[in-house]
């Protein structure tokens, strides 16, 4: 099942594409797919939706400051078929369109890598600051 990759407040998150119904991506309250605080997003501003042919599709929807498809403005109420890796923009957001959920990383799966790389000679303050997401040679640096 396809999905779109976004960051939301420092963290990337993934959302599912159902296969049996247009999403709708916007600002309103009864959008499947809330984009907030951003005033360059319209209140209806683009969907992604299966079509008849089996292609995942984004359809512009009329937005007013436009969407972009991999950094180039969409026509007006047009449509595109979508590929994996493709990047959608609306306002300040930005999506990454993939075909297939990843597979599945289970926590043993994360606590044998992290053994190997102690293994290897990597440090313990060092493998945590690179889970967090710190610079491991300056402890005053903030998560990324």
């Amino acid at each position: 099942m396809p999905y779109i990759i976004y960051t939301s407040r420092g963290f990337t998150k993934t959302f599912q594409i159902p296969e049996d119904k247009m999403v709708v991506f916007g600002r309103e309250d009864h959008v499947d797919f809330q984009i907030l605080k951003d005033s360059h997003v319209s209140r209806e501003h683009f969907a992604i939706e299966k079509d008849e042919e089996g292609h995942f599709v984004l359809v512009e929807l009329g937005a007013s400051n436009g969407t972009t498809l991999n950094n180039e403005k969409l026509e007006s109420n047009s449509i595109s078929v979508l590929k994996d890796g493709d990047i959608i923009g609306a306002g300040r957001q930005k999506f990454t369109f993939k075909d297939k959920l990843p597979p599945k990383v289970t926590t043993s799966a994360i606590v044998n890598d992290v053994l190997k790389e102690m293994e290897r000679g990597k440090g313990y303050h060092t493998l945590l600051c690179e889970i967090v997401g710190k610079d491991s040679t300056n402890p005053k640096t903030k998560a990324k």
